[in-house]
């Protein structure tokens, strides 16, 4: 079975480009998931089969599916060395302990892993979904006189592993949870500092669980989500409070926004031109919309603003495009629409009481 399974493993592989490239880059470290996995593919030549027992009947259980390698995310791995698992031996048996895991096959010690997690500190990108070979090092023991003794034969055996496509957006960032890098402002905050992989949908939580502490999510960073071509849709948590400049500026495929109910603050070229965005509501806590903040959108036809407390417009924030039109609450609607005019927005813009 085991033989089986190893070989529609590698058939499935084959359609894969084995990477060499960037294998340093991978280390031991911190586990957080586990998986499960079947029988690596036969690279050893000692193979007592004699005695039934080979090298390459090791079974590794953890690198299953393709692993999304985030900086400083570590996947364990668990491998049972074949014949270890013999609770009867008799004179003459072999088992294969396992040693090492290393990316070469003849490693210098630096290479050399003996924690059997797998991951890297800065994370590996790439746009499509890469093998690599992974060499996992036994000891054959041979049961002697009622005991195991070593010899001098260390085997290795050659698995793979996929590393799942993720590409690097918006700035850097310290902590990652669902695919979305964070910061930490201050003992109860964090701002969002881009993503790590490929989204359509993005929902920014409330808050977030860093080293078992809860911090609420309020501050989207600048040029955090800037050009990303993927996201079509943005939700914002009830807790986000400021979205910086240039954070989701030329995302050519954003279509909806859905701000939370505490945005007081929207940055300069927050959301500026973004060709595909429609119509969005701005809720009753926005307070300051920085210059060019909704700058050239043309596909937006209405703009409803909730606020009852809007005291600054920056210049152009509200240029949309020359046919958008505006609505505003009926008893702010004459301060409202000075503001706004003011700040020089296009001559056919309408304004419409509700």
């Amino acid at each position: 079975m085991k033989k089986i399974a190893a070989m529609v493993l590698a058939g499935v592989l084959a359609a894969v480009p084995v990477s060499t490239t960037g294998a340093a880059e991978f280390q031991d470290g911190t586990d957080t998931q586990n998986f499960i996995w079947a029988a690596g593919k036969e690279t050893s030549t000692d193979t007592d089969e004699s005695k039934g027992v080979s090298a390459n009947d090791s079974v590794v259980e953890g690198l299953d599916k393709p692993l999304v390698f985030y900086p400083n995310t570590y996947y364990k791995f668990n491998v049972t060395g074949a014949g270890t698992q013999n609770t009867n031996p008799v004179e003459g048996d072999v088992r294969w302990t396992p040693l090492y895991w290393s990316l070469s096959l003849k490693p210098q010690e630096s290479d050399i892993h003996r924690k059997w997690e797998i991951g890297s500190a800065k994370g590996i990108y790439t746009k499509v979904e890469r093998a690599y070979n992974i060499y996992v090092f036994f000891q054959r023991e041979e049961y002697t006189g009622g005991i195991w003794e070593k010899n001098d034969i260390v085997q290795p055996v050659r698995y793979q592993f996929n590393a799942a496509p993720l590409t690097e957006q918006g700035g850097s960032y310290k902590y990652l949870i669902g695919g979305i890098g964070y910061k930490i402002l201050n003992e109860r905050e964090v701002s969002v500092t881009g993503l790590a992989a490929e989204y359509n949908v993005i929902q920014i939580p409330a808050t977030v669980v860093i080293n078992d502490k809860v911090y609420k999510v309020t501050t989207i960073d600048k040029n955090a989500f800037s050009g990303n071509k993927e996201i079509t849709d943005v939700i914002f948590g009830n807790n986000v409070t400021t979205i910086g400049k240039y954070a989701f500026s030329q995302c050519p495929n954003l279509r909806n926004i859905r701000f939370g109910s505490r945005v007081k603050r929207i940055g300069s070229n927050a959301f500026a031109q973004c060709t595909k965005l429609r119509n969005f509501i701005l809720p009753a806590s926005v307070r300051h919309i920085d210059a060019r903040a909704f700058y050239q959108c043309p596909a937006v036809k209405v703009i409803r603003i909730n606020s009852t407390a809007l005291n600054y417009v920056g210049k152009k924030a509200f240029a949309v495009n020359k046919t958008v039109t505006i609505r505003l609450p009926e008893k702010l609607f004459a301060r409202y629409q000075k503001l706004i005019k003011a700040s020089n927005v296009y001559s056919k813009t309408r304004f419409v009481k509700y």
